[in-house]
């Protein structure tokens, strides 16, 4: 996931960003670039309206809540948490934005509403039904909290774009609502670029109950399996390379559904499905689904029968979107029927 922020060096990593995910390709309907099938009726696209803010900014991940039809994303510049349903073409103020705050990736767990902080180096955890933040945890300054996942245990495995690391919080620290965040080191299997401004890793999921993890790296577009079980290697950790044919250079937001890897990709902008083979050390691309309200996408949240999308629209200004795309359409790379 990427971002832009109001000051001066958000607004340089603002235009990197845009060079790596430009403008989505204008097209009537939305369809799978394999089939060109077109939407229709009940099926086609959903747009989804963020409430204006002053202060919230580009809009970032997106997190689907089960037990409420509902779901969530926030606003990069303050923090703000918005609050949107299936039914409801606006995606209302749920909890406001701070000075200083920042709501990159999230995800819903048992109630709860997990956020990576991006540059404040917080993952925040919310207790959905009253709103309250119930634990801050803190990485420190100098890297950037992008995307996270909740393991079935109840850890969170966070990716940092610009520290060689992802970062672990175990499911009793959450209970407790302290403790320091763990670093697990992702070189040197993982080259990261130290350039200011580059986004390394990205998106991520969790396979297997928690114990593996899959992450793309944005700036060069490949995936990497990271096996956490211990008998695999001394370090705790074995850290492999997905061979894909062609990297997705620009991979954000991942997704696991119907056994196959989601990514949010920017060139164009784009759903790109990835089957996994060989023990998770191979993909290869099934299908391509772009649409025309894609703009500027970062990440994508499954609802029912539709793939929620966050339209970031990295350096565009409000009004922002989400995009309810429908799922249906062709589980072996057909179109939208």
């Amino acid at each position: 996931m990427k971002i832009g922020t109001r000051t001066a060096f958000a607004a340089a990593v603002a235009l990197a960003l845009t060079a790596i995910g430009p403008s989505a390709m204008a097209q009537a309907k939305s369809g799978d670039d394999d089939h060109g099938h077109g939407g229709h009726g009940s099926r086609a696209t959903k747009v989804f309206t963020l409430e204006a803010s002053a202060t919230a900014a580009n809009p970032e991940g997106v997190a689907w809540d089960k037990r409420t039809d509902a779901f969530f994303t926030g606003g990069t510049g303050d923090g703000t948490i918005f609050r949107g349903t299936l039914a409801d073409p606006t995606v209302h103020v749920f909890i406001p934005g701070t000075t200083g705050g920042s709501a990159v990736g999230m995800k819903v767990s048992r109630g709860k509403l997990y956020v990576a902080g991006g540059a404040t180096g917080n993952i925040t955890v919310y207790d959905i039904a009253t709103k309250v933040a119930v634990a801050t945890f803190s990485t420190g300054t100098g890297g950037f909290l992008n995307d996270l996942v909740v393991t079935k245990r109840g850890d969170i495995w966070v990716t940092d774009s610009f520290r060689p690391m992802l970062w672990h919080v175990t499911g009793d620290q959450v209970k407790a609502g302290t403790g320091t965040p763990s670093a697990l080191a992702v070189g040197p299997e993982i080259t990261f670029d130290t350039t200011p401004g580059a986004f390394n890793l990205n998106g991520i999921v969790a396979l297997k109950g928690g114990k593996k993890l899959i992450v793309i790296q944005s700036n060069t577009g490949q995936l990497w399996s990271i096996d956490l079980r211990p008998e695999h290697a001394a370090s705790g950790r074995t850290i492999e390379q997905i061979e894909l044919a062609t990297p997705l250079v620009g991979g954000d937001g991942l997704l696991v559904d119907r056994g196959r890897l989601v990514v949010v990709t920017g060139n164009p902008a784009s759903l790109t499905f990835v089957k996994l083979k060989h023990h998770d050390s191979r993909g290869r691309v099934d299908k391509v689904v772009t649409d025309a309200t894609l703009h500027g996408p970062s990440t994508v949240a499954r609802a029912d029968n539709r793939y929620l999308v966050v339209n970031a629209n990295f350096g565009g200004t409000a009004p922002f979107t989400i995009s309810g795309i429908d799922r249906r359409g062709g589980r072996h790379g057909g179109g939208h029927h």
